[in-house]
């Protein structure tokens, strides 16, 4: 009788451990680091020399290059740390082609060099490609400090200002450092802070502030304001202006003031950080978040974003990665937002931009 083809399954074994049920997330580097150093770990690079997508496939008329994820990776750490005069990158790359996963993965690289999750990532972009490999190791080498990395999901609804002072100030406050230069820019926190204790005598005062606030004692309520929490900020807030008891809402709590702060304080040369890195994943989204709702991400937070890192260039770097063309988000954005979202995308539009060849197939041929 005939022999039976062979089935495919039998020929070609999945590594499902590196697939992640399909989607990784950029929030796992403050959320879950297990999780986190998992996917860091299998990321696949692909070096210059194979492409899954062509030239041809993306076309020429818009001037742009196809670039593989280890030289890729290499122009970043090469920006982060000094010896390429670029800080704004914008990475385009479709949906579904693993954008989230490289940014992960970067920003892991980034925020812990020496760690042995960095080593297996420098293992694998030498792997694809031996030149940006060696030359990633040889910059990290030399600096021997790590970068204040703030990794940034677009898809989430957050005030940019709050989420970007929470993560450098999780970052420092780990570090050991002396967080008071990041405090001092918002001192409604330590305001709350200390009414609280001033009303601590008062038993009613005391049970409705753990009520509001779900916690069951003032010195959790103090952690968190420590933390600079704003749920529990607006909480505390609520029920001291009930008792009139006011809380002036003053210091500069813009983006660019945070970013200012942070790399002047634990930036650069005898810092302990290398460079502070934004790392702005589905970017694009979030622009369109912003424009039409702005009292919920802060007005002009985007700009503000932008003038921190330029003012910072020596010490300061953006990396956002998006679907399509900035003009393709201002085009999805209600008319009325127009204008908005087009004042902010111009000053980004300035950005090195990147085509990143990541796809399926050359995902699939490291995956078998």
């Amino acid at each position: 009788g005939m022999n039976m083809p062979e089935k495919l399954c039998d020929i070609v074994q999945f590594r499902g451990d590196r697939l992640f049920d399909g989607a990784v997330n950029i929030d796992w580097l403050g959320s879950d680091e297990d999780r986190a150093r998992i996917a860091a770990k299998a990321f696949v690079f692909h070096g210059p020399a194979y492409h899954g997508v062509s030239q041809s496939d993306i076309g020429d008329s818009h001037g742009h290059r196809l670039q593989d994820t280890a030289t890729f990776a290499r122009s970043i750490v090469r920006r982060c740390y000094g010896a390429e005069e670029q800080s704004f990158t914008l990475a385009i790359a479709g949906y579904g082609t693993g954008k989230s996963h490289l940014a992960l993965t970067l920003g892991d690289l980034l925020r812990q060099p020496e760690s042995e999750t960095a080593a297996a990532i420098l293992s694998g972009i030498e792997g694809a490609d031996a030149v940006s490999g060696r030359e990633i190791r040889t910059l990290l080498s030399e600096a021997q400090k790590p970068c204040l990395v703030v990794a940034l999901n677009g898809m989430q609804n957050f005030d940019l200002a709050a989420e970007v002072t929470r993560q450098i100030l999780s970052h420092i406050k780990t570090a050991g450092l002396d967080s008071r230069p990041l405090d001092d820019l918002r001192p409604r926190f330590a305001q709350a802070a200390s009414l609280i204790q001033m009303a601590m005598t008062n038993t009613e005062v005391v049970a409705e502030l753990l009520a509001a606030c779900d916690l069951s004692g003032i010195q959790e309520i103090l952690t968190q304001l420590e933390q600079q929490d704003d749920t529990i900020y607006s909480k505390v807030h609520q029920v001291l202006a009930a008792k009139n008891i006011k809380i002036s809402a003053l210091g500069g709590e813009s983006v660019r003031d945070a970013i200012d702060v942070a790399t002047r304080e634990y930036c650069g040369g005898g810092k302990p950080f290398k460079s502070l890195v934004v790392l702005f994943d589905e970017f694009g989204r979030y622009t369109e978040f912003a424009a039409g709702k702005s009292h919920v991400a802060g007005s002009g937070a985007l700009q503000s974003l932008f003038e921190g890192i330029q003012n910072n260039t020596q010490t300061a770097c953006f990396v956002g990665f998006i679907q399509y063309e900035l003009n393709a988000y201002v085009q999805r954005v209600a008319p009325e937002h127009r204008t908005e979202i087009t004042r902010y995308v111009t000053r980004y539009q300035s950005a090195s931009r990147v085509y990143l060849s990541i796809n399926l197939e050359t995902l699939i041929a490291s995956l078998i």
